[in-house]
């Protein structure tokens, strides 16, 4: 142990002596190192780190699906959960909740929060105990014993003060009076962070008749038994939704049609969506950064290691053995390995704060971001892979020289020999070869979020302010529609406001209600489904402020004597390709009025849930006096910008009614920006650590030349006293660097296609062989890598001829 505490201080001593290659080298591994770990901190928060339930890995939300009308994730209605709960026997546990809003009333302005109705069971499957007090009891989830509540950790902290004695207490819910019971631990959040409190699910028993199958507005979540299966739930709902058909008690005379089943996913997988493929692919991407840094390290210590020979050479005279002079090496690429890693852990942290700002941010789902025990321990390997890496060459290079003729050859081979040149180029090759990829990589990424952006979403979405408001039922269930009628002409009148509007599903905001209805005279042919749309419950004022164009018809008006409707072009192309569908009757098959709607107006199709959605369900608008809802968001377009706009707003509603706030309040221009993260935030991080890339081979192609032009200086100077000209030396640098570049270009070609291939479905309306992207992407690194070589050829041709004889 003293004698590698000796090589270590020895190493600190001899870099503190070089400064400038100190510097570079930890600079380079701290770069690579860093997005290594910036990269596998998410990777870690969303695989590895354990949810705050126990036995996560048990854990499986539980929904409907009709993958025949490209419905695949639908709610689950009151009657599915009870089948499910007594029937399904893979199943330990099972709860059904659904997320809702209240208005907090009391002292102060009215506050809207955001809570969960959940079945006692709730907790039960989670297995999280409360932190004070208890949770619900099933004998509180019976109408008239249900004013009962379980607070988060944070309304705890920011509105009860913090204090024990809280429980017990009374809180006011639109109105309503709701004793608190428990608070949850911190970090608790189900089915999100953003959840304030937990209030009893509640079942009339009208809810559990037959009748209201299809009322699919909830989830469920089980905990699976010790052993059992998500493939073997399935198999058991599959098999209950038979039972059900057979007897008569599903709804719908066309159910097989739709594929209809209820489906189990493991939570975790459901939560996180699609982004493991892309992160995989940034994965690769940083390994690869990494192993250019490790290249061009490896380039710097080959030249460090034959600046070394003549030291190595008296330390092998005077007795060291192989093993003690590659000791040194090891012991110095890891001191500088270390120093890389403590610098890079600091741009982790900034790494994982650019991620936040660019929109990938899962905090909020109980993904959290850290760099705790696993990264530390992911990035100590990257530690020691980056100096083991970093020092193989140059002891090779070492190794296979012969260190007893280093002392009398050491100003002749300052550089290393032709094995270290040869080592040196190679890696070189490596390094634009990677750079290329990942220069073509990131490329393809941004013509994506080009492509993305330049999207005709259907809606204009500049200048336009949204917000969400939600009325108390116990006050406006029958009056609803006049409060929103108020609220819209006081909006419109306000200056700058040319439209105003309100709607209970917008663009890019989250929730998209879907359902079946039926067109009068239409029959679906034997084995078809009835048809399936997206609806909309909408003013006359929200196509406006939106500026969505009508192509046929007209708009709603402000009040309606007959019941109508609005359908968008892809109704009409598969209903009625002839274009005659105005005045033809649609209706909801689960309206309790169930009458009959007459189309008469047509407009555009709309994406909803972002930029990259094919759209292949049609929409239905309802007018909002016709098919009251208590919650809804309002759309003004106005020439001013939509930020002056809130406190204009704010004030109209409280003039109304000062127990109705506005939450969730942004331009829909903000909203379609924050939809397009899970792209943006790759094509970022792609972009700058292909910039880290192409720095670094161009700085290795310069390394290279710019050492091989020293060593030969000699031979330089003997072709200029026989005569060779100036442009003959740059011509014979370049055309070193020339194939040194033509070699990295050409493996790289390879390289880039394998990656494209990998991420073609990560990129939109792009080939994986763009040619634009590929000819930019070579041309812009051959060009940095002809002047990286043109810099040292045009020092070569300076040499004087009679300095360098008489040095050499």
């Amino acid at each position: 142990m003293t004698t590698y505490f000796q090589d270590v201080v020895y190493a600190l001593r001899a870099l503190r002596n070089r400064p400038l290659y100190l510097c570079v080298t930890v600079l380079v591994l701290a770069l690579a190192i860093g997005a290594n770990t910036t990269v596998f901190s998410i990777f870690n928060g969303l695989f590895l780190r354990p949810l705050p339930y126990p036995d996560e890995g048990r854990l499986a939300l539980i929904f409907n699906t009709y993958p025949k009308v490209g419905l695949d994730i639908a709610g689950i209605s009151i009657p599915d959960y009870l089948d499910r709960r007594e029937q399904a026997r893979s199943l330990e546990e099972l709860a059904i909740f659904t997320t809702d809003s209240r208005t907090l009333g009391g002292e102060g302005p009215p506050e809207q929060l955001l809570l969960t109705r959940a079945s006692p069971s709730l907790f039960a499957v989670l297995k999280v105990a409360p932190f004070l007090g208890r949770v619900f009891a099933e004998d509180e989830a019976v109408p008239g014993n249900d004013n009962v509540a379980v607070v988060s950790h944070a309304f705890w902290n920011s509105r009860l003060g913090a204090r024990s004695s809280a429980v017990g207490t009374d809180i006011l819910l639109d109105g309503t009076s709701f004793r608190v019971v428990g608070v949850m631990p911190p970090g608790f959040g189900f089915p999100n962070r953003d959840i304030d409190l937990w209030i009893p699910f509640v079942f009339t028993p009208e809810q559990t008749g037959d009748d209201q199958r299809g009322m699919e507005y909830s989830t469920g979540v089980g905990r699976l038994l010790p052993g059992a299966t998500v493939e073997g739930l399935n198999a058991e709902m599959a098999a209950i939704v038979s039972r059900n058909v057979e007897l008569g008690r599903e709804r719908g005379p066309g159910l097989a049609d739709t594929g209809f089943t209820g489906r189990a996913e493991p939570m975790r997988d459901m939560v996180i969506g699609d982004a493991e493929p892309m992160l995989l692919i940034l994965q690769a991407i940083v390994f690869a950064v990494l192993l250019i840094a490790c290249a061009n390290v490896a380039n710097l210590q080959l030249a460090r290691t034959a600046a070394r020979r003549k030291e190595l050479a008296v330390r092998a005279a005077l007795g060291a053995g192989s093993g003690r002079l590659v000791r040194l090496v090891l012991v110095e690429s890891l001191v500088l390995a270390v120093a890389g890693a403590a610098v890079g852990l600091a741009l982790a942290y900034g790494g994982l704060e650019l991620v936040r700002t660019l929109g990938l941010d899962r905090t909020r789902d109980g993904f959290d971001f850290v760099i705790d025990a696993t990264v530390l321990g992911f990035t100590a390997g990257v530690t020691v892979l980056a100096a083991a890496a970093s020092a193989l060459f140059p002891l090779m290079a070492l190794l296979r020289e012969d260190i007893a003729r280093a002392v009398h050859e050491a100003g002749r081979l300052a550089g290393g020999g032709r094995s270290a040149y040869g080592l040196r180029s190679a890696l070189v090759v490596v390094q634009i070869a990677v750079s290329l990829a990942l220069l073509v990589g990131a490329g393809l990424l941004t013509k994506s979020l080009y492509q993305l952006q330049r999207e005709d979403a259907g809606f204009g979405m500049e200048n336009v302010w949204t917000a969400r408001v939600a009325l108390p039922a116990s006050g406006y269930t029958p009056g609803a529609v006049r409060f929103y009628e108020r609220v819209l002409e006081e909006l419109r009148a306000l200056p700058g406001v040319a439209a105003a509007g309100f709607t209970t599903s917008l663009p890019f905001a989250g929730a998209n209600p879907q359902g079946s209805y039926a067109i009068e005279g239409y029959v679906p042919a034997d084995g078809v489904s009835e048809p399936h749309a997206q609806q909309r419950i909408v003013s006359e004022g929200y196509f406006p402020s939106l500026t969505i164009p009508l192509v046929m018809g007209r708009n709603f008006n402000a009040t309606e004597s007959e019941r109508v409707a609005i359908v968008d072009e892809l109704f009409v192309d598969r209903y009625f390709p002839s274009g005659n569908v105005l005045g033809r009757r649609v209706r909801n098959v689960l309206d309790p009025v169930n009458e009959w709607f007459t189309i008469v107006g047509v407009v555009p199709a709309v994406q909803h849930a972002g930029l990259a959605e094919n759209v292949t369900k049609e929409t239905i608008y309802w007018h909002y006096t016709q098919r009251p809802r208590l919650a809804g968001m309002l759309t003004l377009h106005s020439t001013l910008p939509p930020g002056q706009l809130t406190r204009a707003a704010t004030d109209v509603i409280r003039r109304i009614d000062p127990g109705v706030p506005l939450t969730n309040v942004m331009s829909l221009e903000a909203r379609v920006l924050a939809s397009l993260g899970p792209q943006r935030a790759p094509m970022v991080l792609t972009l700058l650590f292909a910039a880290v890339a192409f720095v670094l081979a161009v700085v290795g192609v310069y390394g290279v030349l710019s050492s091989t032009v020293t060593q030969r200086v000699g031979e330089i100077g003997v072709r200029l006293a026989l005569g060779a000209k100036a442009g003959d030396i740059v011509g014979m640098v370049l055309k070193q660097g020339g194939k040194l570049t033509a070699l990295g270009l050409v493996a790289g070609v390879a390289g880039a296609v394998a990656l494209g291939r990998a991420m073609s479905s990560q990129i939109y309306e792009v080939s994986p062989a763009d040619p634009v992207v590929f000819a930019v992407s070579l041309i812009g690194l051959a060009a940095a890598a002809l002047l990286a070589s043109w810099l040292p050829a045009r020092r070569a041709s300076r040499i004087d001829p009679t300095r360098a004889l008489r040095e050499e």
